[in-house]
């Protein structure tokens, strides 16, 4: 899993012949992914520090979102090169150029593709990593119907970058499942879920919910949220195929 750096004396034979290139160097101690950062705990801001609350894995609900984003909390080992007394430039900060994804679905597909990515990494402080929030797309509303039928799927993500320096580095390999379902995440109040109305009235009994920063993604939203926009899955849980799916299987 981990890559080392060639010998001196092997770099050395390496410049003495000309042969130094400029591909990525995958060195997981320069450039690491610490996980997903779960911005609905923070009012949607992604603050890339030690205390970011970071989630094991994500929800997506296909039947209300397109894909899937990402806060990754991205960090890097680089020490610092700049002196002011010195008069010598920082060249150890890190700017992300690019992510590389891989979809592995639920039918056994592989989906392969590089994303944009952005992000400045400042050098590290003494033990500290410096740190950023990197946004990604890790599923694309093209990969959706590739990815088989509902259930968990993994996203495997490279976050590659470049230093003021002009070195190329990439991350190692960051695996995240990915539970992708249709119509899992609309809560319904209690009078929607009556035999006798099977209605979803904004006017109905109040319910509680939490911030939302990407529609159909990870974060549940009560059905009067789009039931006025006259959606059949958010006026009526019959209409709900994740709901409908649970009822069948239930039965004897």
């Amino acid at each position: 899993m981990y890559s080392f750096p060639k010998t001196m004396a092997a770099g050395l034979l390496l410049v003495g012949a000309g042969l130094l290139g400029s591909s990525c160097v995958d060195n997981r101690s320069s450039v690491f992914i610490y996980g997903v950062m779960n911005i609905n705990s923070s009012q949607c801001l992604a603050q890339p520090d030690a205390t970011a609350v970071l989630q094991p894995s994500g929800t997506l609900d296909r039947y209300f979102a397109d894909g899937y984003q990402a806060a990754l909390l991205v960090g890097s080992h680089l020490t610092q090169r700049g002196s002011r007394q010195q008069l010598r430039t920082e060249t150890s900060r890190l700017e992300i150029t690019r992510a590389k994804m891989t979809l592995y679905g639920t039918n056994n597909s592989v989906v392969s593709f590089e994303t944009p990515a952005t992000g400045v990494i400042n050098p590290s402080d003494g033990t500290d990593p410096g740190l950023a929030a990197v946004f990604i797309r890790m599923i694309r509303a093209e990969d959706m119907p590739n990815l088989g039928p509902d259930g968990q799927i993994i996203a495997r993500v490279k976050i590659e970058g470049t230093t003021l320096g002009g070195q190329d580095l990439e991350s190692g390999d960051f695996d995240y499942p990915i539970t992708v379902c249709t119509g899992c995440l609309v809560d319904y109040p209690s009078g929607a879920l009556d035999p006798t109305s099977r209605n979803c009235d904004s006017a109905s009994d109040v319910m509680s919910t939490s911030t939302i920063c990407f529609f159909g993604q990870d974060a549940s939203f009560p059905c009067t949220v789009c039931a006025g926009t006259g959606d059949p899955v958010c006026v009526n849980p019959q209409n709900n195929p994740f709901i409908t799916g649970m009822n069948t299987t239930s039965t004897p």
